[in-house]
This record gives C-alpha cells, structure tokens and sequence, in this order.
C-alpha cells in the first residue's frame, strides 16, 4: 500500500492497478479486493484534493464526473456479476500502448477539448473505475491528449477520482448489502496516506515533461498488472 500509494501519487492515479496487481495474487475474492483498494485509494485522493484544493475548480471536472455517474453502475453490474479475468487484459493492452506513447513524447499541442469528449471519457472512466476501482485511465490519456500542464491535469484527476471511488464504495455497500465492511480495512489506509505525502513531494519537482514521461510509465505498469497480475 506505502509503495503503491508513493508511486501513484507523483502521477495522481494508477493507485488501484499497482497495489491489485499484488492483491489479486494473494487473494481470491474480487469484491474484497475492490473494497480493500476503494478504502485506501480514498484516503490517499482525500489527502491529495486537500493538498491541492487550491488549484481544483469543480466546474472544470463536472463533464467527466457527470459522464462517470452515468456509467458507473454498468462497472460495478461487470464487477459482480462477470469474470474480470475476461475484461481486464484487453485494458491492460490499452494501457501499454498508450503509456508507451506518453512515455515517448510527453508534450502534445493543446487540443480543443470538445465538450462530448469530456463526456465520454469521464463515462469510460465509470466502467473502469466500478469494474477494477481505477478510473482516471481514460482521463488522464484525454488530459494529455488536450496537452495538458501537470497542475491542470492533476486538478482534474485528483477529484475524479475520489468523487469516483466515493460514489462506487456507497453503492457497492447497496448492492451487496449483506457484506458488512470489515472495520479492518481502514488499517489500509495509513500507509496509502504516508506515500501520498512522499509521492506530493516528487510531483513538486518536476516539469510536465517528466510528469507526463511518468503517467506514461505508470499507464504501462497499470496495463502489465491488468494482463499479467504479479
């Protein structure tokens, strides 16, 4: 959790992919597993928006969030009623070619960030975000798409993610309702906290250029973790 928690605070997600892939390694319940990555992957997001509330503005993320509400629920129908192993490789393919492109050229002219597209991705970011508690992926390709600087980027991510992972951690508690959440799992999210500190840290020292390079390396470990769980 501290290491995953580090990791993905520099890029400001891919939380959830890291830290499954050694989850899914070591456990077999998918819903436990989910719900173990949601706890601390809220703590860390509800740390990082504090940090950086100055630089977030709601308005700007309200048609990826409003996209994500919509598709949302189709997630989490995947995630309990489906095989993740089916899903899951074909993301992970995504992601690896997309990362390494980020990773190969990190600066993109600025795009005209149509509205419809906000849209879009943000409801791709639902599915995701239910069905494997990662939902910034698609965001987080549009940002650098639209070119982008890591505090715009990042102030967009950041509380997409948690709004996100808030609204599936309540309905997943609807849907299932007579798994109570084991008061254990709140022992994950000290250490995701701790690596978000450090990880805040290492963001504040690089360019966007090098940020960029990073969310393309992390993509592609999320894309690896997502065919090939470690």
């Amino acid at each position: 959790m501290l290491l995953s928690a580090l990791v993905s605070s520099i890029a400001g997600f891919a939380f959830s992919p890291i830290a499954g892939a050694f989850l899914f390694h070591s456990l077999s319940e998918p819903i436990t597993i989910v719900r173990i990555l949601l706890v601390a992957s809220i703590a860390q997001q509800v740390y990082c928006v504090w940090r950086l509330r100055e630089s977030i503005e709601m308005r700007r993320c309200a048609p990826y969030l409003f996209g994500s509400i919509l598709t949302l629920p189709i997630g989490l129908h995947l995630l309990c009623n489906t095989s993740a192993s089916t899903l899951l490789p074909m993301l992970g393919a995504l992601l690896i070619t997309y990362g390494a492109f980020t990773a190969l050229k990190p600066t993109l002219r600025s795009g005209k960030n149509p509205l419809w597209g906000r849209i879009t991705v943000g409801a791709l970011g639902g599915i995701t975000g239910g069905l494997a508690a990662f939902p910034a992926a698609f965001v987080s390709m549009w940002c650098h798409v639209q070119g982008f600087d890591k505090h715009r980027a990042r102030a967009i991510i950041q509380p997409f993610i948690l709004v996100n992972q808030l609204l599936s951690l309540s309905l997943l508690m609807v849907l299932r309702p007579s798994e109570v959440m084991p008061l254990g799992l709140l022992f994950y999210a000290a250490p995701a906290v701790l690596g978000a500190y450090v990880g805040l840290m290492i963001f504040n020292r690089v360019d966007t250029a090098t940020f960029n390079r990073i969310v393309g390396l992390l993509l592609m470990a999320a894309g690896i973790g997502f065919v090939r769980p470690l």
